[in-house]
């Protein structure tokens, strides 16, 4: 009598199977480089270990770690499955963290970029405390590709930062939602006192007489920076002073001649405290950023997520 196959499996009842220190084992072998050392951090012997990994290659399909006689590293597959599981490891830790403090709002984790600080994110928290709907949030702020590096990987909820082509080109687009918030553009800008600020005009040949403030290379305003200068055919001059938060930043501006490129919002916010003034010049003129709301799918429905997204936008016609 032949034997009858047994049906195949399908994914959901294989990964059944698996349990959080198979999650975790990935993530080991790749920071540890071995499973011994994957062994010991998940406290069972290395056969176990090699079991474990067994059962996670047999439910992938695919082998996910290569071993040789210095070591283990991920396959490509297994890098591409870590990808997965650091998110799926991350939303694991926060929902052990919710459970255990069930009075508790679950803290929203949010990245920003520092000019989101100025007005967009201070209208937001006034329109929840207006509205009574409790918010703890917990802010990271950096450069808008970073934010949106830790975004992928689990480590934020949501994001308010600068989206670009290239920004755009380095993410999975496909598992994001990205909602444009609004627009800013950037501005040279200088003291209130400062001789160039009686000009109508100043030309960029002007501004390399000038010292200047600017925040690290890599940043979109030290891109800019660099831009103003280039696109006039100008080496750009060697930056005074490397800073990288804005408001420092504005505030040495104020109580200095260095120059600096700074977001409008917060330009027009020193402007009014008397603080600084933006140079005029039609080769000062910068076109806009495109400022977005990003969140993963996975994390788009969770009820923080949905406030902070509705209050951001009930203050969308305003400056960013």
């Amino acid at each position: 009598m032949s034997k009858i196959a047994s049906p195949p499996q399908n994914p959901a009842s294989r990964a059944d199977r698996l349990r959080l220190r198979h999650l975790r084992l990935l993530r080991l072998v790749d920071g540890g480089g071995s499973l011994g050392k994957a062994a010991r951090a998940l406290g069972v012997s290395q056969p176990a270990t090699t079991l474990l990994l067994r059962d996670m290659e047999s439910v992938f399909g695919a082998k996910l770690v290569e071993r040789d006689a210095r070591g283990a590293r991920l396959t490509a597959a297994g890098r591409r499955a870590l990808d997965r599981l650091t998110v799926a490891l991350s939303s694991i830790e926060r929902a052990i963290d919710a459970a255990r403090r069930p009075a508790a709002e679950p803290a929203l984790r949010l990245g920003c970029i520092q000019v989101a600080g100025v007005a967009a994110l201070p209208a937001a928290l006034r329109h929840l405390e207006k509205s009574g709907t409790p918010t703890r949030l917990r802010i990271r702020e950096g450069r808008a590709r970073d934010l949106l590096t830790a975004l992928c990987a689990g480590e934020l909820d949501a994001v308010i930062g600068w989206i670009d082509e290239s920004v755009i080109a380095a993410l999975p687009i496909g598992e994001l939602r990205i909602e444009p918030l609004g627009y800013g553009r950037m501005q040279v800008v200088a003291a209130r006192s400062h001789p160039l600020t009686r000009s109508r005009a100043v030309s960029v040949a002007e501004l390399t007489h000038w010292g200047w403030i600017v925040p690290p290379p890599g940043s979109r305003t030290h891109a800019a920076y660099l831009r103003l200068f280039l696109n006039d055919g100008i080496q750009a001059p060697p930056v005074a002073v490397e800073c990288p938060a804005l408001h420092t930043m504005l505030h040495v501006v104020s109580a200095t001649h260095l120059l600096a490129i700074a977001p409008d919002t917060a330009v027009r916010r020193y402007t009014r405290l008397g603080m600084v003034k933006p140079l005029k010049g039609p080769m000062l003129e910068f076109g806009p950023n495109p400022v977005s709301v990003v969140t993963r799918g996975d994390s788009d429905s969770l009820p923080a997520v949905k406030a902070l997204r509705q209050a951001l936008f009930a203050r969308r016609s305003r400056p960013i």
